[in-house]
């Protein structure tokens, strides 16, 4: 997946045993959706309440699509219209999504959308 293959391990000091619970759908609602997920230096997402991604890294733009599904965020990749589906756990204000349970290689934080 590109979004998970460019921004891996981006947070490296977050570890999956640093206290992560996983969301269910109204958990992912309340703290994901109208947020941006990002490394705070280098990429961000946006999940719009509409159901679009705004994602940035270096300097470029790209736009995608989200939704939850069977308590999994899944969300478009650049240029593709097909969805990967991932468990949302959270620390605090840090955020991993996870294409399998013990995958911890996608990790970012949670913050207030900063806007356009």
């Amino acid at each position: 997946m590109i979004i998970a293959s460019t921004w891996l391990a981006s947070l490296s000091g977050v570890r999956a045993q640093d206290n992560f619970k996983m969301l269910g759908e109204k958990e992912m609602r309340a703290t994901v959706v109208g947020k941006d997920i990002t490394d705070g230096s280098h990429w961000s997402i946006y999940v719009r309440p509409d159901g679009a991604l705004i994602g940035a890294e270096s300097g470029s733009r790209w736009t995608g699509t989200w939704n939850i599904q069977r308590n999994k965020l899944c969300m478009s990749n650049p240029g593709s219209k097909a969805l990967d589906c991932y468990d949302v756990w959270m620390s605090g204000e840090n955020i991993s999504l996870r294409l399998k349970k013990d995958d911890d290689t996608f990790v970012g934080v949670i913050e207030k959308h900063k806007g356009n």
